[in-house]
């Protein structure tokens, strides 16, 4: 193989790799933007199973069914809040580590 062949196929292939870097430092930032989402959205029904609390304990006289829905109700919420929390904490920690190594190799 001549040596021009293959220098010219080292700066293509340098190209590429290149291209994927920024496509993949983009890519890490959309991801933990987007992990940002998910606690939100855990944030967000907890608080509203708060103010449902709020108000089940408000309107206690109102009877024991209504209390009993109230509970009915909570009760997937407060699970479904605390699993986007920790799916955020588990993301965040993923995907940390992926944004740590690019900035490592960017600088190095």
């Amino acid at each position: 193989m001549e040596k021009n062949s293959l220098d010219e196929k080292l700066l293509k292939w340098n190209d590429i790799f290149e291209k994927l870097i920024v496509d993949a430092r983009d890519l890490t930032k959309d991801l933990l933007q987007g992990i940002n989402y998910v606690l939100a959205s855990g944030i967000l029904v907890l608080a509203i199973v708060f103010m449902n609390s709020f108000l089940i304990i408000r309107n206690l006289q109102m009877g024991a069914l209504f209390v009993s829905v109230g509970l009915v109700v909570n009760s997937p919420a407060i699970f479904v809040g605390l699993w986007n929390i920790k799916k955020y904490l588990d993301l965040r920690k993923k995907y940390l580590r992926l944004y740590l190594f690019q900035q490592e190799m960017e600088s190095g």
